[in-house]
This record gives C-alpha cells, structure tokens and sequence, in this order.
C-alpha cells in the first residue's frame, strides 16, 4: 500500500521528525511505499492545498497520516477539512485519514470528537500503524487496532479508543527512513547539524513534558508499574554506529550530530558503550547529547570528551528551587546547577542551558532568579524559551488553575519563543516579553554579583533603559535587538569581559570565549580559559571608550 504522509510544520523550525523516518522504516520493510508533503516555509516552495489534493488524485495512497504538535494541529485540522471536502464535490473516495504525534497522544479523545479523522494514533505507532495498513489493504475491519482511536462500522456513530501496546524494541526496529526527508538539503540549511536518537524515553515527571502522561496512558493499559513500563529503550551501541556510518555515506557536509535522545547520559553503561564505539569507529564528527543536573557521572563526562562530545545541554528551565519543585517536578537544587556545570567545564564540556519564562504562579522575584542562577553557574550558552501550557500536561491544568491561559495563543503561536500565551497582567506580561527577549543583557548586567566581570558596567545600563520602556516603545525597540546587541559585545569583548551575545538565533545567549574561539578557527576545548580577575583589572583602562561606542 502506498502511505501518504503529511507534516504541516510551518513557521516554526526546520522540519525533520523522527517520529515519521521511524513509521516510514518500518513500512518500507514491509513492502509499503512512503511518501511525505513535509510543508515547512524552510523548505520552499511550500505546496498549496491544490498541489496537495493533486498529488492525492495522481499518486492515489490507501492512507494519509498526518503528525503535528499543538501548534500545528489547527493548520492539520483545516488541511483535512478540505481534503474531506473537495473528495465530496470531486465525488471521489477519500483514503482514511490518520493523526499522530504530540497533541492527539495528550488529548486523543478531544481529537477524534471533531469526526474529521478516520483513526487518532496515540504513542509510538510503529507495529500499530502496519497492523493498520495491512488491515486496510486486506479490506478487514480496523477497529480494534492498538494504539489508536478509531470508529467502529461506516457510520460514524461511535468510536472506541484501543489500548496500546507494548513500546517498541530499538534494537528490532529497522534504521530511519531519512531519505523520506530531503535531508541533504535540510543538513545543508541547518550549517550541517544532524539529528540523531540513541533511546527513547525519560523516567522523570516534568509537569511541562508529555512524558508524564504518555507514561500514565502505557501503565494504565498496560497494568505496569512505573519501574516496569519498558519505557527508557536503547539502542544498542554497535546498530547505532552502523546507522552512523550509512548516514555520513549519504549525505554530505554533516558537521555535528545531534543526540536527541531526552537524556543521553541517564544510563551509564549505555552512554559509555556508545561514546566508546563511536570513539572506536573513527567517525571523528563532534556531537551533541541531552543530559540532567543529576545524571552527569564523571565517567560519562570523560567518555563524552574522549569520543568529541561538542556541547552538554541541561535543563534548568526555572532559577527559583520552589517553582523547579512544586510547578515543574524538577528536583534540584542550585548547587546541584553550580556543580554540574563547573563538571562540564572541567571536563572541557561546553554547557549549553535550557531556561524558560512565563512559568504559571512564579513571581517576578522569583523570575529574577532565574537571571542570577544563569549569571551564578555561568554555563557556555543558554537558550530561553516562553513556557508553552501543552494541553494534556500537569503544566496545563496549573496554568488553567492559576488563570493564566489565554486560549487564542495557546493555538496561534508556532513556536516557544514567539511570546507567552498566558497572561499575568499588563506589566508582568511586558517583563515577561522583555526577559525572554533579552536574558543574555539580564545575565551580563548581573555577572559582578557573583564574578569579577566589567561586563555588568556596560549591560547594566541598557537593562535599566529596557525595563524602563513601556509596552509602545518597547515595540518598537524591539526591532533592534539584534543591532544593539552587536555593539554591546564588541564594546565588552574591546574590554576582555566575558559575557554573553546573542548568537545563532534569536533566543540564544553564548558565551564570549566560545565566540571568540570560534571565530578564531580553534577548538573551543584548545582554547584559552575564560579571562581571570586580573585579566579584567587590565582590561578596565581599555574599556571606557569602547562602553561610550554602545551608548
């Protein structure tokens, strides 16, 4: 059977989805034929509905299956609308039309009410989706197919939601179908960044994160306990390292992998086993890895520097112990931040933070906070995202109970960094926007509280300007971020003082020394240490013509 697969991934960032090169692998060894409208203004031409509904009547799939976050799911939503519609003026059989991913796994009931799609899939659909097919293209009825909600008999009078099944086997499932992307060009647009996964699965409890629910739903249908739900997989070290080697001889110009894995460095054994083939097998590309506070064993670190690790990421989100504890269920202390950090670096492990804004009952002192765990830690690079209220999650209904949520943009932002869609009143919500915009000034003009840095003498002032603006000229100083921001760092790197810059994008603020080694064609690990005390009191005399140029 041929299996039309529809990605509606606009405005937001470039579109890959292992989700789909996964589904794909395990239909194409089946025999079925794959094919992917991956819509992404990334990726132009972007088809339009009638470029879609042709391919449909020309290519004619026995199914199309859609996968889509929250944000995206209205843009799906209407897209199947109309396919419906023009199949019913064209009085032409529409394929079954399927839906998967995030937003129909946290509320699949809400999904399938609507009556626009056929079968809602929840969790990993592997096995799920073939049984599907195989079903449909042996014309037997789908109706009790795990994993998804489907109706039962032609009517559409009832539907009924099957249980899942059991997740699958990483080391049984098939290599990524990658060429269902246009992955040379997708590597070539995002600078030769490659996304890989080495597990699937986390055993915390965010309340921001679907895990938490999609743990609920396995355990339920399952009759498991938590430490018995088979939900952290991996792959075995050896098939990953095979799949590797096949990717690099098909596409050109990857410079980094990207881990994906939600956390890399949870299992020793395995992160080991893995840095030690790749180590082994020469591939000699840096990468990337997901990891926790509390999950850096120094084994690990060090076998992560040995094989080319190039950044550790690690999740700090809040910098107030009360909100990473009673609004995130995230258990950690500061020092546990401070000292996992300092053991990055140590290890020559650049750090890379994950902090967001906008978080429901956090205080604006609270929100201060963060800013000074970020300038306290000083970890490499930092990327600041606007909490986003994923309906299904605890961090949902703490929201909806605070009366945060302004419905409207829970649907009409694309992606974290867009704004904040809850609402905490006219001047916290402008200290919100200004914050998730800026934390990399926040952070420079607090650096002197916890280190000698004459980098605060030059952010301080302009952090002073910002907060002082209201929301108009806020507006419309806002295009010039990334101007300022320029001046500012050439006048703090005039001076020697480590801070932050805005880089790569928009929501990241990195750390000078990388910048500098970067741009000095070194490795950041071969690289000079961050300036000493010392260093910054020569700098001072280099400095107050540089600080009048950002003025």
């Amino acid at each position: 059977m041929r299996v039309l697969f529809v990605y509606p991934n606009l405005y937001t960032q470039m579109g890959f989805n292992h989700g789909l090169a996964s589904l794909s692998a395990v239909l194409r060894e089946a025999g079925h034929e794959t094919r992917l409208v991956n819509l992404n203004e990334n990726l132009p031409p972007v088809p339009d509905r009638e470029e879609i509904w042709a391919l449909v009547r020309e290519w004619e799939p026995g199914l199309i299956g859609f996968s889509c976050l929250t944000q995206q799911y209205d843009a799906a939503l209407d897209l199947a609308r109309w396919l419906r519609e023009r199949a019913t003026t064209e009085a032409v059989e529409l394929p079954p039309l399927v839906v998967g991913g995030v937003h129909p796994t946290m509320v699949p009931e809400e999904v399938m009410t609507g009556g626009v799609w056929d079968h809602v899939g929840v969790g990993e659909c592997e096995a799920s989706l073939l049984e599907l097919v195989g079903r449909l293209e042996r014309d037997q009825p789908c109706d009790d197919v795990p994993n998804f909600l489907s109706w039962r008999g032609d009517e559409r009078g009832e539907w009924v939601r099957n249980p899942v099944a059991e997740f699958p086997d990483l080391a049984t499932l098939p290599e990524p179908d990658y060429g269902l992307f246009d992955i040379q060009r997708i590597t070539d647009d995002k600078g030769g960044w490659f996304g890989l996964m080495s597990s699937r699965g986390c055993p915390y409890l965010c309340t921001y994160c679907l895990n938490h629910r999609i743990l609920e739903r396995y355990r339920a249908d399952l009759g498991r306990s938590a430490g018995d739900s088979g939900f952290l997989r991996y792959r075995p070290a050896e098939l990953l390292v095979a799949e590797i080697r096949g990717v690099l001889e098909r596409v050109e110009g990857i410079g980094t992998f990207i881990f994906d894995d939600d956390l890399f460095t949870q299992d020793v054994d395995h992160a080991i086993a893995v840095c030690e083939a790749y180590e082994r097998a020469g591939i000699g590309v840096p990468f990337v890895v997901n990891s926790h506070v509390k999950r850096l064993d120094p084994r690990v670190a060090a076998a992560l520097a040995r094989a080319g690790c190039k950044i550790l990421k690690l999740g700090i989100e809040a910098g107030s112990e009360r909100v990473r504890k009673e609004v995130l269920r995230r258990y950690m202390t500061d020092a546990d931040i401070v000292e996992t950090v300092a053991s990055a670096e140590e290890h020559r492990l650049h750090s890379s933070a994950f902090v967001m804004v906008g978080l429901p009952s956090e205080t604006h002192a609270e929100r201060w906070e963060t800013v000074d765990l970020l300038a306290r830690s000083r970890p490499g690079r930092f990327r600041t995202s606007y909490f986003f209220p994923f309906p299904g999650t605890v961090g949902y209904d703490l929201a909806i109970e605070g009366g945060h949520v302004r419905p409207e943009d829970v649907t009409s932002l694309r992606t974290f960094f867009d704004g904040s869609c809850l609402d905490f009143g006219a001047e916290e919500n402008l200290f919100v926007a200004k914050l998730g915009k800026l934390m990399p000034w926040f952070v420079n003009a607090r650096l002197d509280r916890h280190h000698d840095s004459p980098a605060s003498e030059t952010y301080g002032p302009w952090v002073e300007r910002v907060l002082a603006m209201d929301a108009g000229e806020w507006a419309a100083f806002a295009p010039r971020i990334e101007e300022v921001d320029g001046q500012l760092s050439e006048a703090a790197g005039a001076a020697g003082a480590l801070h932050y810059s805005i880089r790569y994008n928009a929501f990241m603020g990195v750390r000078s020394d990388w910048v500098t080694a970067e741009e000095s064609g070194l490795e950041w690990a071969t690289a000079a240490a961050p300036p000493t005390a010392a260093d910054h009191r020569a700098a001072r005399t280099r400095r107050a013509a540089a600080v009048e140029v950002a003025r």
